[in-house]
């Protein structure tokens, strides 16, 4: 795959992972120091073929073939990024709001001391101070130093702002001086805080052995009606026991009357019929009112047995209402016994708040005399001036705009931020780690190799389509001047692994490669031009070793086309 194959591979921004063709195995070769001398430069020919609009260029030059060192490394494609630095409007005009608005110092503070209420918050976000763009001074591209003037404000909208901000340090003033004030009538405050704390410590004891005996007296009552409700069931229990025995009895003894009643001849033995019925009679009525005493006892013990589920149930109220009380009473104790063991602390605590509170008015109006002078600093003769020192790559602001606080005002390339990210196979990740060497030849300048240095080593990325892992590896470029350098180009980086001694090699624009041949064309001493076939190894993209076909010395020829 040729350079122009590689570029037309690009995907959002990127190159898409590719190897050379000609590569032998996944190990490429990064050339020497010595690679430079292998040019001679010379121009042999130009061709020109003109047409409507344009004016294409064969540039020819020749390079001797070198015998030196390479260095072995894994090449992958990518393309150059450069850095930028975003200049904005690094002032704050924003609407001072502080952050001591809403104490509520001194008063009645109660048993834990004071009450303040502070609700905390920075200048306003909102959009109603803005400076006016009146004129640009500058232009993309254009190169600036810092300190050089890049717009002019309206004279209107610098003098209402600035008059905005000294209102802002008045009213940060007279928070500061509230806030003294409040602070003195907060620690009188805290200072009778303290007596009531001491008076809780006094008779903590007493109101919890107080409040535990009354909860265990209601136990107690539960407990003994309960008793005395078990006590009279089993009483009910026993009287039904003996009327149901005698109740046994009276059935029998009224079986045997009726027998002796129907056995005797009421007309034969009218005297002995009546004694008997009599008896009959007496008989059956002990048993019927055994049998009313028996359901009286049934009732009773049923009624009973409700009584003592309520019983049991109240019982059962009243002894978690011991347990939670005895935790309360507690809890109500080691409050106060803290109170008391605290009150000291309490009292310096309440009085820190306040004093925090003056030292946070100090603050806000500390910071809105710093944003005054920051804007005096900032803007002179209502003019805005770069901080930066580059090539504009882009103007956020034009005449008419409005301006807030850290709004974008102009972007420049940053040179130390010259950065290459290529993908890099698991199996190679090894020559790509945080800190390591790379080679970077970039096509736009053939005769450069520059420095650059892996800072960044991406998470595993798995392409199921290949079933193959690779890492996203991003090279900083190294060098006193790289503004020669733009975004998009096209560029190898060659990690460095290993050096190879003693090969020939010449520079791989001399390659011609064609159905799986390589070849070159060679120049001899009387000046005619040969194509002669070679074999190539090792190549980083800029040079390749020559394992045969060339001799050291033989001059080759490069052709490049320009438009």
């Amino acid at each position: 795959m040729n350079k122009k194959d590689i570029k037309s591979s690009k995907v959002s921004g990127k190159f898409k992972k590719e190897k050379h063709t000609f590569f032998s195995k996944k190990k490429v070769v990064i050339t020497g120091s010595v690679i430079a001398a292998g040019l001679i430069g010379a121009i042999v020919a130009v061709r020109v073929k003109n047409s409507e609009n344009s004016a294409e260029q064969a540039v020819y030059k020749e390079e001797t073939v070198t015998y030196g060192t390479l260095t072995v490394g894994v090449t992958e494609s990518g393309s150059i990024t450069v850095g930028t630095s975003t200049q904005t409007l690094d002032i704050d005009i924003s609407e001072y709001t502080g952050s001591t608005d809403s104490f509520s110092l001194g008063g009645n503070t109660g048993m834990m001391g004071n009450s303040n209420s502070q609700t905390t918050s920075s200048d306003s976000d909102d959009d109603t101070r803005v400076l006016e763009v009146e004129e640009i001074y500058v232009s993309v591209g254009q190169e600036i130093a810092e300190g050089d003037q890049i717009a002019k404000l309206t004279s209107e909208s610098v003098t209402s702002i600035r008059a905005e901000l000294e209102e802002d340090v008045v009213s940060a003033q007279n928070t500061y001086d509230q806030a003294l004030a409040e602070q003195e009538s907060t620690d009188l405050s805290a200072d009778s805080t303290y007596s009531i704390n001491e008076m809780y410590g006094s008779y903590a004891q007493s109101e919890y052995d107080t409040t535990v005996q009354t909860l265990q007296d209601a136990v107690d009552d539960a407990q003994e009606s309960l008793d005395e409700a078990n006590e009279t069931l089993l009483e009910y229990q026993e009287d039904l026991e003996e009327d149901q025995a005698t109740l046994k009895e009276l059935e029998a003894l009224v079986t045997n009357a009726e027998y002796t009643v129907n056995n005797i001849d009421v007309e034969t033995a009218p005297y002995a019929w009546t004694d008997a019925e009599n008896i009959r009679e007496d008989a059956q009525e002990l048993y019927d009112s055994c049998e009313e005493e028996i359901e009286t006892l049934t009732e009773s013990i049923s009624d009973q047995e409700t009584l003592i589920q309520e019983l049991t149930i109240a019982l059962g109220q009243a002894q978690e209402a011991y347990e939670v009380g005895v935790i309360e009473a507690q809890a109500t104790y080691d409050i106060h016994t803290l109170y008391y063991d605290n009150a000291d602390e309490i009292k310096d605590v309440t009085k820190a708040q306040t004093a925090l509170a003056v030292e946070m008015a100090a603050d806000d109006l500390e910071e809105a005399k710093d944003k005054l002078d920051e804007f005096d600093e900032y803007i002179v003769d209502d003019v805005i001036v770069s901080g930066y020192s580059g090539v504009i790559s882009e103007i956020d602001i034009a005449a008419g705009d409005e301006l807030y606080s850290d709004s974008n005002i102009l972007v420049v390339n940053d040179y130390d931020q010259v950065t290459i990210t290529v993908d890099v196979d698991e199996d190679d990740i090894d020559s790509a780690q945080l800190g390591a060497e790379a080679n970077v030849y970039i096509e736009t300048f053939p005769d450069e190799i520059y420095k650059a240095t892996v800072t960044d080593v991406g998470d595993a990325t798995y392409d199921s389509s290949t079933a193959t892992t690779s890492y996203e590896i991003t090279v900083t470029l190294e060098g006193d001047d790289l503004s020669e350098l733009y975004t998009g180009m096209t560029s190898d980086v060659t990690f460095i692994t290993t050096d190879t001694a003693d090969v020939l090699y010449i520079s791989n624009r001399a390659i011609t490669r064609e159905n799986g041949v390589s070849t070159v064309k060679v120049k001899d001493a009387n000046g005619n031009i040969s194509t002669v076939e070679v074999e190539t190894g090792f190549s980083d993209g800029s040079s390749v070793e020559i394992k045969s076909g060339l001799s050291e010395g033989d001059t080759v020829i490069i052709e490049s086309t320009v438009n």
